[in-house]
């Protein structure tokens, strides 16, 4: 090999050694880049800070918190630096919320300070889709926010969003009762198609719209199947407290909706219902939390007639936060009212047991269409344009802030229902009235899941 030859080589060599050094240097900052975790600061109480992440089901690394010693978790660093006068003459405290979009999936959000949890949120269940706390008056310093993949989640990877803010409990004074206000959303589907989670009983088999015990209880053979969303926008939760005598004797089943006081120290409860238990479901429902009614229309979308062509007998449900609709807004509150608040009582005196439910102001009970008993049975309908219409609250029996907001409806295109069935929502239906509320036929109540 010549001399220039042997420079040449040596030159390229010392630059590809170079080149690699730079490469590696690179990678080597870039994962630790991607190990540092994310953070934020809160500075204000009027100005959230948000952030996204994911998790998955594989590649599990040893965990910095027991929580996720055996699951994947991301974590998020918030900062917070709020003035010094905060909380001094306004009481509240730092909100922290993560939310992802699949039912069936599930994450647990732990709270971190120097090493010690000081908050958390999970369930035993995968049916919320949001999970949220609350750190009173929260001192300055930076706490490690954990959202931790729940190994019975459906899906493989779950991507989240993120927020903290400053949340603040209603004024004390004027000194008065903070109710609920349910208002109901309108559907989000309808369809026939048949359910995928067996969350409460077995499947229908392939091609069938309606569950065993729909068909064995019910008679239903083509089912019209829908979602209801129920959202709390009051000041107070809507909690119902339903009484288990620990008489063996007594038959009573007593629902009592307790309310609360703007002063954060007292309450006062109200007769509100019964409940009753479906054996199939294995759950404790209230009677008679909503109807739904499906409405022939003309050709301008009007209803017609003076009753619905079918209706959805009353049905009851386990009601549960599920949805953070106000996420990121003021006048929320952390998660309150978990899925397994249907199941067993967690309270007791020396008369009953009590399970208790509810909505937490800010938050929604979501009801999917592929849950047991969320149908209008529909078999020898014409085809045409119908008004699916819900009520919630039909029978006034819970006490609210606004009793005109509970009714909604949609527009659902129906074809083929003898054949082969489908349904096309068309968008939202007509404001309901006062009077259509009050209007809601009085039928046998009936169980549902929820």
């Amino acid at each position: 090999m010549s001399t220039i030859a042997s420079r040449g080589a040596l030159r390229l060599s010392t630059i590809f050694a170079v080149v690699t050094a730079i490469a590696l240097l690179v990678l080597s900052l870039d994962t630790a880049e991607a190990a540092r975790p994310a953070t934020g600061e809160l500075e204000r109480a009027n100005k959230a800070v948000f952030w996204s992440g994911g998790v998955a089901r594989a590649n599990v690394l040893p965990g910095e918190i027991p929580e996720c010693a055996a699951t994947t978790c991301d974590r998020f660093d918030l900062v917070v630096d709020l003035p010094p006068a905060t909380f001094h003459r306004k009481p509240g405290g730092v909100e922290v919320s993560i939310r992802w979009s699949s039912v069936g999936d599930n994450l647990g959000l732990y709270v971190y300070r120097d090493g010690r949890r000081i908050a958390a949120s999970e369930q035993g269940l995968a049916v919320a889709t949001a999970a949220s706390v609350l750190i009173p008056e929260a001192p300055n310093g930076t706490y490690a926010v954990y959202a931790a993949f729940d190994r019975q989640s459906v899906n493989d990877r779950i991507f989240y969003q993120g927020v903290a803010g400053v949340e603040r409990p209603p004024m004390a004074k004027p000194h008065r009762p903070l109710l609920p206000d349910l208002v109901v959303r309108p559907q989000r589907n309808a369809t026939f198609q048949t359910p995928f989670l067996d969350f409460f009983e077995p499947l229908p088999p392939p091609g069938e719209s309606c569950f065993p015990s729909e068909a064995v209880e019910e008679g239903a053979e083509t089912c019209l199947r829908f979602d209801m969303v129920h959202s709390n926008v009051g000041e107070g939760p809507l909690e119902m407290r339903f009484a288990f005598p620990r008489d063996p004797a007594s038959d009573a089943r007593q629902i009592t909706q307790r309310i609360y006081s703007s002063d954060g120290d007292t309450f006062e409860e109200r007769p509100a219902g019964e409940w009753e238990f479906h054996g199939a479901h294995g759950h404790f429902h209230y009677t008679g939390f909503a109807v739904s009614r499906l409405w022939a229309t003309d050709s301008a979308g009007a209803r017609i007639g003076p009753e619905p062509v079918r209706t959805a007998d009353k049905v009851s449900f386990c009601i549960i936060d599920v949805e953070l609709e106000a996420f990121g807004e003021k006048g929320n509150g952390p998660r309150t009212y978990h899925a397994t608040d249907c199941l067993e009582p967690t309270q007791s005196d020396a008369e009953n047991d009590y399970l208790v439910q509810g909505i937490t102001p800010g938050w929604s009970d979501v009801y999917d269409w592929f849950l047991p008993d969320q149908y209008i049975e529909v078999t020898g309908l014409p085809d045409g344009v119908y008004l699916l219409e819900t009520i919630a609250d039909p029978d006034n029996t819970i006490l609210e802030a606004d009793e005109s907001n509970n009714c909604s409806s949609a527009y659902v295109r129906l074809s083929n229902i003898d054949s082969s069935p489908t349904a096309e929502l068309l968008g939202p239906g007509p404001s309901c009235t006062a009077a259509t509320h009050a209007a809601a036929p009085k039928r046998r109540s009936r169980r549902a899941a929820g």
